[in-house]
């Protein structure tokens, strides 16, 4: 049996009661995205997601319903990516934790799987803190949701997304296709970018195995770099829940 539940399969009386024992929140904030031939669309939403329920296992509390329209990036252009207004995003992502937080929640996660998220985050988490000053807010990508110098990096469908996903969602990782030449279109019908349009550290030649990708070969990703980095990241968080929860029940 797990510790944590999924927050929209509770009825009220149910959650008033989850609340109560734990008042812990996890919110997974995704995107979908092309993410090169390998990964799936919606890798950011399933990684958040997927990281929150080894987070969760560990400390109990609700997982809410993955976010998955945000939008920032260098792939707005590719086909099957899905870009939307940030101030609608923003409005979305203050809105609701202001709701979980007047709900009873006394530790709130927001975990982003996609890294632009963090812009949206810095303009909301300081006012909620403010606004909540008993309550802790954990918010960030997995280089910055400890609120500490780390040596941990990210990237775009590269090595250390991929090296996640190997750890996290392996049946839905395939490193194979990055060296078979894909016979799908890439574009949109709007076409590629103009050359000045490109983000200087994407890849946008199809014919690469490195196509979509920002940062190391995806093929040096592997579960075991997944794992450790992953593992440092929960230990991190969990130490940091378990204080404040500590001290908040003394």
């Amino acid at each position: 049996m797990t510790k944590w539940k999924k927050y929209e399969e509770l009825k009220p009386s149910e959650l008033e009661r989850e609340i109560r024992k734990t008042p812990i929140a996890y919110w997974p904030l995704g995107l979908i995205e092309h993410h090169g031939w390998h990964l799936p669309i919606g890798f950011d939403g399933i990684k958040a997601n997927e990281f929150c329920k080894i987070l969760a296992e560990k400390n109990g509390g609700l997982i809410l319903p993955t976010m998955w329209w945000g939008g920032g990036g260098g792939h707005d252009v590719f086909k099957w990516t899905h870009y939307q207004d940030l101030s609608a995003a923003q409005s979305i992502l203050e809105t609701t934790s202001r709701q979980m937080l007047d709900y009873g929640i006394k530790i709130l996660i927001l975990f982003a799987g996609h890294y632009p998220w963090q812009k949206l985050l810095n303009n909301v988490v300081g006012p909620l803190r403010h606004a909540y000053p008993d309550a802790l807010i954990l918010a960030g990508t997995e280089m910055s949701i400890c609120e500490e110098d780390s040596t941990i990096v990210g990237d775009h469908a590269a090595k250390e997304e991929t090296s996640w996903g190997l750890s996290l969602f392996p049946k839905q990782i395939d490193i194979s296709l990055l060296d078979d030449q894909a016979d799908v279109e890439v574009w949109p019908p709007q076409g590629p970018p103009a050359k000045e349009d490109e983000h200087p550290k994407v890849n946008y030649d199809p014919t690469s195995p490195l196509f979509a990708q920002m940062g190391e070969d995806a093929r040096k990703a592997t579960a075991e770099h997944g794992d450790e980095v992953i593992k440092l990241v929960i230990k991190k968080l969990t130490e940091t829940i378990q204080r404040f929860s500590q001290k908040d029940s003394t």
